[in-house]
């Protein structure tokens, strides 16, 4: 009885999905994809707790059976990680190989974080995984020495979007900015950035308080999948302000910018410059309010707009769409 390999999605990804046939071309197998999705739930205490508890139970069928398959790919980190833990924690001799696709960790001071902490380590130290898939190059020694395990166990692969564009054209753009995204946003900059400004600017994030903003800030805070994508086909440009500059983030919205032909102003991080040729696809700036106000004033010129649009989208084609990740990530799967 031959194995199956499965891939582990938090979402309803569609059924055609790109992603998979590129997995299933370039591998020269069969890839059953098991939809859990727990992505949707980031609101108050209940709804994180119904993610988490989705995080745990997911994986528990694979480990049951785990002598049925043969490769296990998780796109969300956590139903990988977990199912690795389960691993551990049985002394399994004989598992499926593992590869994560989406692996982000950031450590954090608290009680919680030192247990939380100790817990990534026992799972990522286990050595069930075979790879774990980080989108910049800068994370695979910063996690290799962080966690003592060899760099090669961490691959770099440029991540990747299906196209929306077909279900919800791109429009002309309108007098707004777009903001987008809750990992490692520094949105107090950006508002306080914003408070001498005369344009529109639309924030887009369901972890943050709609309070205390200027009458030109609108936060949407329940404005997902179809409604998300017509906010951002239709603005005039996107700003990504992050955080911390090491973790790796932001490369989610970028690229869906770049999608619709959005110039996307992105404050510096180590990790987007594997994304963005600032000036020519996009513009990568020093987290100050002058930085940002010349960036805008910038695209006031409509021949450099329209030059970094057509640019964005072709290298979305070329490097960023989801097939191209799928072909990508089928090469280190054989």
């Amino acid at each position: 009885m031959s194995k199956e390999n499965v891939i582990l999605i938090d979402y309803d990804a569609p059924d055609d999905w790109e992603f998979h046939k590129a997995i299933e071309k370039t591998t020269g197998t069969k890839w059953t994809v098991y939809k859990a999705v727990s992505n949707e739930n980031h609101g108050g205490i209940l709804q994180k707790l119904i993610r988490y508890a989705k995080y745990f139970l997911t994986p528990i069928k694979i480990a049951k059976n785990r002598n049925n398959y043969d490769k296990v790919l998780a796109w969300q980190q956590f139903y990988g990680l977990i199912l690795a833990f389960y691993f551990r924690l049985m002394h399994v001799k004989e598992s499926p190989e593992i590869v994560i696709l989406t692996f982000i960790y950031m450590p954090k001071k608290s009680l919680i974080g030192k247990i939380y902490d100790k817990f990534m380590r026992y799972i990522v130290t286990s050595g069930y995984i075979k790879y774990f898939v980080v989108f910049s190059e800068s994370e695979k020694r910063r996690y290799a020495d962080y966690f003592d395990i060899p760099e090669s166990q961490f691959i770099f692969e440029t991540l990747g979007y299906e196209d929306k564009t077909k279900d919800v054209p791109r429009l002309e753009s309108a007098d707004f900015y777009l903001a987008a995204g809750r990992s490692n946003r520094d949105y107090k900059f950006l508002t306080e950035a914003w408070g001498k400004r005369k344009e529109k600017l639309e924030i887009i994030c369901d972890t943050l308080n709609s309070k205390s903003v200027r009458e030109n800030i609108k936060i949407l805070t329940n404005c997902h999948d179809d409604d998300f994508f017509r906010e951002l086909s239709k603005c005039r440009a996107v700003i990504v302000p992050l955080e911390n500059t090491h973790i790796s983030s932001g490369q989610l919205v970028i690229i869906q910018a770049m999608m619709y032909g959005k110039p996307v102003i992105v404050t510096e991080n180590e990790t987007v410059t594997d994304y963005i040729d600032s000036g020519r696809t996009g513009l990568v700036i020093k987290k100050t309010e002058k930085d940002l106000s010349d960036s805008i004033t910038a695209l006031t010129d409509k021949k450099y707009y329209e030059e970094i649009s057509a640019a964005e989208r072709s290298q979305y084609e070329s490097k960023f769409s989801v097939y191209a990740m799928g072909t990508a990530i089928g090469k280190l799967l054989n």
